[in-house]
């Protein structure tokens, strides 16, 4: 009796261990930004810091949706972004070295392909020429997560095995392209390779899910999906409306910040299950 014990006691934690701490990023990220929203605890331990940037328009438009074809850590990455009628960047700075590059995006305005499409820039090399977000993540309310492994040395920095001079920051540019603004949900940079690290989210399909599915978190919560490209009174007044943004700058209310409680809820699971076999293992090594 005493061995299957032991036997379902590691079992347990090894099952807690996999599934809790598996792609474990924290120790690898450089920087990560939710974009158009403030701080918040997204999948594999990356915090992501709150949006510094002022150019443009934050977003949370996203909220209505529930981006199934994503990790639910990462649920309130994809509600939140920052779009602009104009080309915008941010700048990281990082010394030599290998990183990865995670640019992550979500359709949340347009019903076909080809409506939204803009160009992804990093320190000017293109990564994603006329990127469709509607059409790589499978559709509206989807998620779409684009790597990039780069290498920095010798003042140089290559992408794509091209390589150029480079000045000391990682500039990570969304630029405008034939249709419509560009945008970005988050993003992150790792230290290392691409080579273990998590899979993106896989393209999805409406027509994979079952019939009663609803990408929508609350119907009752739906508001009019107008295009950006219509939206022009949200770009002229956001400064006036910032408490509908979370932005590093403002001091409004971040519905997302209590996803940090989540990290604690496999931990309190683990201990309720252990706690009381180490107990009872301990009472029969008593006995013996």
């Amino acid at each position: 009796m005493g061995i299957s014990i032991h036997l379902v006691l590691f079992t347990l934690l090894l099952f807690h261990f996999d599934t809790t701490f598996a792609f474990n990023l924290r120790d690898r990220v450089v920087t990560a930004v939710n974009c158009g929203g403030g701080e918040a605890m997204g999948a594999h331990g990356i915090l992501y810091s709150a949006d510094y940037l002022d150019d443009g328009v934050a977003s949370d438009v996203g909220r209505n949706y529930r981006f199934a074809n994503s990790h639910m850590g990462d649920v309130a990455i994809y509600q939140t972004e920052r779009w602009s009628k104009e080309s915008f960047d941010y700048e990281v700075p990082a010394s030599d070295g290998e990183y990865v590059i995670i640019l992550k995006f979500s359709e949340v305005y347009f019903r076909n392909p080809g409506e939204k499409v803009f160009n992804v820039r990093i320190n000017s090399r293109t990564v994603a020429e006329n990127l469709d977000i509607f059409e790589e993540s499978g559709g509206l309310g989807f998620a779409y997560d684009l790597y990039v492994p780069v290498v920095i040395k010798d003042k140089k920095i290559t992408i794509n095995e091209k390589s150029k001079a480079y000045n000391g920051k990682i500039t990570i540019e969304f630029a405008k392209g034939p249709h419509d603004n560009p945008k970005v949900n988050g993003f992150v940079v790792l230290r290392g390779t691409i080579d273990d690290l998590p899979p993106p989210p896989k393209k999805h399909s409406l027509e994979d899910l079952p019939e009663e599915f609803d990408i929508y978190g609350n119907e009752n919560d739906m508001r009019t999906m107008d295009s950006q490209k219509d939206r022009d009174d949200e770009l002229e007044n956001f400064v006036e409306n910032e408490e509908d943004m979370f932005s590093a700058t403002t001091g409004s209310e971040n519905p997302f910040e209590k996803e940090s409680v989540d990290l604690l809820i496999p931990v309190v699971s683990a201990l309720v299950i252990i706690i009381p076999i180490a107990y009872v293992i301990q009472i029969r090594f008593a006995q013996n």
